[in-house]
């Protein structure tokens, strides 16, 4: 409620306006220092700001740790960007969701709430595909996932709650668990219709697709942790370290994978004809001379140069040059 001047405190204010003692430019500028800002009562705000960078911080953290998996996993260039950090009522979460989706309920341990974690139909055949082997760029229609795809995706899934509990580890020790998954969100109830919830929108590029994932916090569910999301808990020093362990992960699995090493001795040209009248005991003249170096190519790429020989019978290459790279 706005305080009521007396008429004495009136009086003594004009008489400073007058004798100049008071600009008026100070008084003008006393209504200015505090802006009203709406606020919706339908609505109310149950994290401030300040708490909302720091959830959207530790989540960047959540995406990069969880892209570096992803690309392992699937053996191919991943990148996860964080679009949005919002808060909503749940009943909007939900009629944001597509039918059918895929929606997993996790389940966190120390505060005995639950969360959602919702990733996009057209996210999981991708994966499924490049998981069996495949291209990962076949066009699917809109359908529910199968019980076979559930189950092949369930351990990407949990190893996401991993993950997701490391990102969180600097603020508070959380373990999410996997305990459900719903295709219809209207089957998904995690929270009363009108409860604000934190809703955390990702974008998962696999080569040139881009699909959409969700995380969905009920206030509740994390009353006792938003008290402690300041910025003087968050140290990025625990979450350096994990990026570190993940990346020497990374170059641990790199080291050890194999790849296709070919010496090519020379090249000829042939007519067709004389390919057709080749008999056993026909000599091919290459295009190298005896003491030349041959190409020595890793994969189909030309990385060195080298000598033939035998070790103990063997045929072998003894590099003799290395190129550049590109």
């Amino acid at each position: 409620m706005a305080e009521v001047l007396s008429q004495q405190e009136i009086d003594k204010l004009l008489s400073g306006i007058n004798s100049g003692a008071i600009e008026e430019e100070e008084l003008t500028s006393i209504g200015k220092e505090r802006e009203v800002q709406d606020y919706d009562f339908r609505r109310p705000t149950r994290v401030s700001k300040d708490q909302l960078k720091t959830i959207r911080t530790l989540h960047e953290s959540f995406a990069e740790i969880f892209g570096f998996y992803l690309a392992s996993k699937l053996q191919t260039m991943v990148t996860i960007d964080l679009l949005a950090v919002d808060q909503l009522r749940y009943s909007e979460y939900v009629l944001s969701i597509s039918n059918p989706s895929c929606v997993y309920i996790v389940d966190i341990k120390e505060t005995e709430g639950r969360a959602v974690l919702e990733l996009s139909p057209e996210l999981v055949f991708t994966s499924v595909e490049r998981l069996l082997g495949g291209n990962g760029t076949a066009s699917m229609q809109p359908r529910p996932v199968t019980r076979i795809e559930q189950k092949i995706m369930e351990p990407v899934v949990k190893q996401a709650l991993e993950r997701l509990s490391t990102a969180w580890k600097p603020i508070y020790e959380l373990t999410f668990t996997l305990s459900g998954f719903e295709s219809n969100p209207d089957f998904v109830q995690i929270a009363p219709a009108s409860e604000i919830v934190i809703v955390i929108s990702f974008e998962i590029k696999i080569r040139e697709e881009s699909f959409m994932m969700n995380l969905c916090y009920p206030s509740f569910s994390l009353e006792d942790v938003i008290a402690r999301l300041n910025a003087q808990f968050f140290s990025m020093g625990g979450t350096r370290k994990e990026k570190d362990k993940a990346t020497r992960k990374i170059k641990t699995h790199l080291s050890r994978t194999q790849m296709e090493v070919r010496a090519v001795l020379g090249t000829a040209q042939i007519t067709l004809r004389e390919l057709l009248e080749l008999e056993a005991g026909d000599v091919l003249r290459l295009d190298t001379e005896l003491d030349d170096d041959v190409k020595v190519l890793v994969g189909n790429r030309e990385k060195f140069y080298g000598r033939p020989g035998l070790i103990d019978d063997r045929l072998s290459i003894k590099i003799t040059n290395v190129l550049p790279d590109e």
